[in-house]
């Protein structure tokens, strides 16, 4: 049986990539505005100063306590929390000579993922993907995520705090790893590596119930809605177009001839290629595999049809000669041969019985039924 949701029990709604862009058309360049959702009540500057032996933090409140507080001879750190202020950020980004095109781009959170070379630094663009708890209306959390990497500075700007970088701010904290005694280079790689280890994590737990759904539908009687699979090809879908563009980003930044790109990294950078091929394919197979499940689906409905089909087609088979004889003998002529004799009515039941099980061990034998 296929459940159908009636129209107050609407599916699920798929997710969206893009925002409202509230921008009037006719906008001159550079033009900051921002398109997105406001998500925490203040923009906050969290600067970090780092070396193998020290690392020092500050929460700045204008573009100048950033610059001021930057080491001169150690990589520093500037993680910038929300993008709706955009004359702070567009202070902070004047002050190490950001072009305001990608200073629009920054703040503008339908910007696809890009790598961008300016020369003097470079502007890496991606989304960041979180799984959401039970409750949440929505399975993902998509954020945008922008960085600009100087020869010492590393600026990272986010819509809202999120869990994926924790971990490397952990490291750069306590001083564990390479971290501490590499550029912002190595910073850049860490947390685009870590935002790609959150889609890994979102493709496994969609792996997880695209095989229980496929196993679920080969058990007998199986009966699955049609709005599940449904939302389940949404989500893949969704989780694709997150993950198919951070190819050219792993690409761009692979071959790239900036010089903020030390050789140092470069092993690094491949492994980010590698692991971006990887959440590619894995999120590719994840398409061919719901798009299987719904032909499967769709197959058992028909099978579960045809079965219905052939039942009904035996009924009637059987019923068509009964129903000659049944006339036959209820037409009103007075002259009727066999109308008088004393055991027609039980032969002409007699006869109903025999052509019924006739017909039925012909089916029998042909496997019609």
């Amino acid at each position: 049986m296929v459940t159908v949701p009636s129209s107050n029990e609407l599916p699920p709604r798929s997710p969206r990539l893009r925002r409202r862009d509230p921008r009037p058309p006719g906008l001159s360049p550079g033009e900051r505005i921002h398109v997105g959702e406001q998500r925490v009540s203040e923009v906050t500057f969290r600067v970090m100063d780092y070396s193998a032996g020290e690392f020092r933090e500050l929460y700045a409140e204008t573009a100048g306590q950033c610059v001021d507080f930057e080491g001169r001879d150690s990589p520093t750190w500037i993680m910038v929390t929300g993008l709706h202020d955009v004359d702070r950020i567009g202070a902070l980004l004047e002050a190490y000579g950001v072009h305001p095109l990608v200073q629009d781009d920054i703040v503008n959170t339908n910007q696809p993922p890009k790598v961008e070379d300016f020369g003097s630094y470079l502007y890496v663009a991606a989304r960041q993907l979180t799984l959401t708890p039970d409750d949440c209306e929505d399975d993902f959390d998509v954020q945008h995520f922008s960085a600009i990497l100087t020869d010492r500075v590393l600026l990272t700007f986010h819509e809202a705090p999120s869990p994926v970088f924790a971990p490397v701010l952990k490291r750069l904290q306590e001083g564990k790893g390479r971290l501490r005694s590499q550029g912002p280079d190595y910073l850049l790689w860490a947390l685009l590596d870590a935002l790609l280890d959150h889609y890994l994590v979102a493709l496994d737990a969609l792996e997880e119930e695209v095989a229980e759904m496929d196993e679920e539908l080969t058990l007998p009687g199986a009966d699955i809605d049609l709005g599940e699979i449904h939302a389940i090809r949404a989500r893949t879908n969704f989780l694709y177009r997150i993950v198919r563009p951070m190819r050219e980003v792993a690409t761009a930044l692979q071959h790239s001839d900036s010089e903020l790109l030390t050789r140092s990294i470069t092993p690094f950078l491949r492994d980010f290629y590698d692991h971006a091929w990887h959440s590619i394919e894995t999120a590719d197979h994840l398409r061919e595999s719901v798009t299987s499940i719904r032909e499967f689906h769709h197959a058992v409905l028909s099978q579960r049809m045809n079965e219905v089909m052939k039942v009904l087609t035996a009924i009637s088979t059987v019923f068509l000669p009964l129903t000659f004889v049944a006339g036959v003998y209820g037409m009103n002529f007075d002259y009727q041969p066999e109308l008088h004799w004393r055991w027609g009515y039980g032969l002409v039941w007699g006869l109903f019985v025999v052509i019924t099980l006739l017909l039925l061990w012909y089916f029998r034998r042909r496997k019609w039924l």
